[in-house]
């Protein structure tokens, strides 16, 4: 009797213990310049969740550095459970590695330490301070091969060191490919990509934007993951954000984007504030589905698809009017390139763009495999056009230059670069 009483109060000891501990951790872009988020899971609630953080090295619970409680949210989708749990580490010099751990102060219990670094705080007069960024899009957990996100994941952590951060442009974790799980997703899938990209999402940002695989029921799973610096996160999936003197906006192409649509009427007033007091930066705006692809796939057939020609006819006059440098989308299980291309003619070159360039790189890797079959080539293409797994790097050489390159997941190797001059059109 008194074993079975030890072997039971040892098992709630240990399922306690478990359920408290913090698995994927994400880091993300507020508002501000100078603060980072920090969010992870559990399954059951933390009494009191803290982030420790400082500039230098140090012990969790032993050594003194600053804390920042957290906040405890709950999931209201069927068949989700646990807590993601967030917290702003605030007050952060630019240019600065940071160390941080993810704790539960009531027992003094602490992850592993974690670390980051920021990057330039108030970067404005059209001056770029040179970084790398990934980005990449329809990456999913399983699949076989090159067609997962293990290679992807791995590549990018051995390259971490030298990316400031990652933007995953939609579709991620692929957690509702059966008919089971269409419509309220499968946590299991989702637990477990968040999990297998935490080497990189704990070292590196992570930002997002929502695919049509990230639906499941109304987002919400989606928004209490991916706590991106939206102007409400329970209902807008937008958002835009300053890093190194380069302005970046994510938008949804699964909301509504017509226009006098509260997502159109945002992106132009973002653009148009952003554009007006810096006439020579670079903007990059990002989002699931592309304006322009040649696979053969229903989204890439102008002609029949209806919700695409809806897509392009609300947006595309924005980029151009506020001269939009790059385009960055996924959707397509491929990875292509246009010149600089407006209503569907190609304006300008790389050296000289007179209109927005765009790039699909939908190879992150998932079980559905890529698209291997495509169009006759369009008249905007430049040319380059593979379905092999990878993803994109950009690096903002200066003011004026950056490059585009693709690196293949098969040897982590680049296959492809080009080199872009900021065009003003």
């Amino acid at each position: 009797m008194k074993i079975i009483l030890i072997v039971f109060i040892l098992s709630i000891i240990i399922n306690c213990c478990f359920s408290i501990i913090p698995t994927s951790v994400r880091l993300a872009f507020t508002k501000n310049q100078d603060e980072v988020r920090v969010t992870w899971w559990t399954d059951e609630a933390m009494e009191s969740p803290i982030v420790l953080f400082n500039n230098e090295m140090f012990e969790p619970g032993q050594d003194s550095v600053n804390g920042i409680e957290a906040t405890i949210m709950n999931y209201d989708t069927l068949g989700f459970h646990g807590h993601p749990t967030t917290a702003i580490l605030t007050g952060l010099q630019e240019m600065t590695q940071y160390f941080y751990s993810i704790g539960n102060k009531h027992s003094d219990e602490y992850s592993s330490v974690y670390n980051f670094t920021t990057g330039k705080i108030n970067q404005i007069g059209g001056q770029v301070t040179p970084f790398t960024l990934s980005i990449f899009g329809d990456m999913g957990y399983g699949g076989k091969g090159l067609d997962s996100d293990f290679y992807t994941v791995a590549n990018l952590y051995e390259r971490s060191n030298d990316l400031a951060f990652n933007i995953h442009v939609g579709d991620i974790a692929y957690a509702d490919e059966t008919w089971e799980t269409a419509i309220n997703g499968n946590q299991t899938i989702w637990n477990q990509f968040l999990d297998s990209i935490n080497p990189v999402s704990s070292h590196l940002i992570y930002m997002t934007c929502p695919g049509n695989h990230d639906i499941f029921y109304d987002l919400s799973v989606y928004r209490r993951t991916w706590l991106m610096p939206t102007d409400d996160n329970d209902q807008v999936s937008w958002y835009s954000f300053d890093y190194n003197g380069v302005h970046f906006v994510g938008i949804s192409s699964e909301h509504d984007f017509l226009p006098l649509s509260s997502q159109h009427t945002w992106i132009e007033n973002d653009l148009k504030n952003f554009r007006s007091n810096n006439p020579d930066n670079f903007i990059i705006m990002f989002a699931h589905r592309p304006f322009y692809c040649s696979t053969v796939w229903n989204w890439c057939n102008t002609t029949e698809d209806y919700l695409k020609k809806a897509f392009v006819y609300s947006l595309e006059n924005l980029l151009y009017k506020y001269n939009v440098d790059m385009f960055i989308s996924g959707h397509t299980h491929s990875s292509e390139r246009t010149l600089p291309t407006f209503n569907g003619q190609p304006i300008g070159t790389y050296s000289n763009p007179k209109a927005t360039i765009h790039i699909t790189v939908g190879t992150g890797g998932n079980s559905e495999g890529n698209q291997h079959h495509w169009y006759p080539q369009p008249i905007w293409s430049s040319g380059y056009r593979i379905s092999d797994n990878g993803f994109g790097l950009m690096n903002f050489i200066n003011s004026t230059t950056l490059s585009w390159q693709f690196v293949a997941n098969i040897n982590n190797t680049i296959i492809d670069e080009i080199f872009i001059t900021k065009g003003q059109f």
